[in-house]
Formats: structure tokens, C-alpha cells, sequence
């Protein structure tokens, strides 16, 4: 048996288009990344074998390439809230840049973590970014059995404010 969605299949035509095309471009990416740093590696071996320089487009270029990827994969597991996928999206560049941060700071100033500062304070924002989609997204059982969250609940609230206004008025 077929549950029905909601969606019609004009509308199922569009999404499924949508991630067709936003996965060709993720492999697009992929593949063209892949190619290029190939490419660098070699030139870097061959005509300057004592510093390995292609490390920085290697991993700088790897940071949009994993939000690429990030984007696609919550777009095709329906991760609709934005919400959610901000906090994602926040939580991905994070590691990636601080990788690379660190990444430089070893080939650098070793000895001298200055990639900590970042690590830190960025990882305080990520912190909050995250309790704060907690608090006001994480979803609660009401008595109808429905599950909201705390904005939800407060949409509700206002929402019947204003019909009892409106009912007053009439």
C-alpha cells in the first residue's frame, strides 16, 4: 500500500530533480577536487620536494568541498528544519577550518599553538549555536499527543491570544 505524502507527483518530480542535480554537482566537485590536488601534489614533488605546499590548497579547498557535501547529504535525508541544518552546517565548518588551522599552525609556528585562540572561542559560539537550537527546537509531547517545540509552543499560545481577541471583536 502507497501512504500518501502529501506531495504531488509534479512535486515529487521537482525534488527528486533537485537531488539528482545537487548530487551530480556534489560528484562534479568531488571528482574535479580530486583531479586538481592530484595535479598540485605532483607539481610540488617535482619542482619543490622540500616543502610540501600543496598541504594548504589540499585542506583549504577540502573545507568547501565538506560543506558541499554537508548541504547535499541534509537536503537528500530531508532535513528540512533550517534550524537543524544550520546547526549542522556550523558544526561541520567548524572542524574543518580548525583542522586546517591547525593544519598551518604545525607547518608554521610549531611549538606555538595560536590555533587554540580560534579552536576555543569558535568553539564557544558552536556551543551556544547548539543549546540554543536545544532549548527553543528540541520538541516536547503536548496533551494532544502532538510534539512541539518550545517555538512552536509559544506560535500556539500567541495563535489562540489572537483568536480570542478576534472572537471579541466580532
Amino acid at each position: 500500500m502507497i501512504e500518501n505524502s502529501g506531495f504531488s507527483d509534479e512535486n515529487l518530480r521537482k525534488i527528486a530533480a533537485q537531488k539528482v542535480s545537487y548530487r551530480f554537482s556534489v560528484k562534479m566537485h568531488v571528482i574535479i577536487y580530486i583531479t586538481i590536488n592530484l595535479l598540485l601534489i605532483l607539481i610540488n614533488v617535482l619542482y619543490t620536494p622540500l616543502f610540501y605546499w600543496f598541504i594548504f590548497p589540499l585542506f583549504s579547498w577540502l573545507i568547501g568541498v565538506s560543506m558541499h557535501v554537508t548541504g547535499y547529504i541534509l537536503y537528500a535525508r530531508g532535513v528540512y528544519p533550517m534550524a537543524k541544518r544550520g546547526v549542522i552546517l556550523h558544526i561541520v565548518s567548524f572542524i574543518s577550518v580548525i583542522l586546517f588551522l591547525y593544519i598551518i599552525n604545525i607547518f608554521t609556528l610549531e611549538g606555538l599553538y595560536w590555533a587554540n585562540f580560534p579552536a576555543i572561542f569558535w568553539g564557544i559560539a558552536v556551543i551556544i549555536h547548539l543549546v540554543l537550537y536545544l532549548q527553543f527546537f528540541s520538541k516536547k509531547v503536548e496533551k494532544t499527543g502532538k510534539q512541539l517545540s518550545k517555538k512552536e509552543r509559544a506560535i500556539e499560545k500567541e495563535l489562540e491570544k489572537m483568536r480570542k481577541k478576534q472572537r471579541r471583536n466580532i
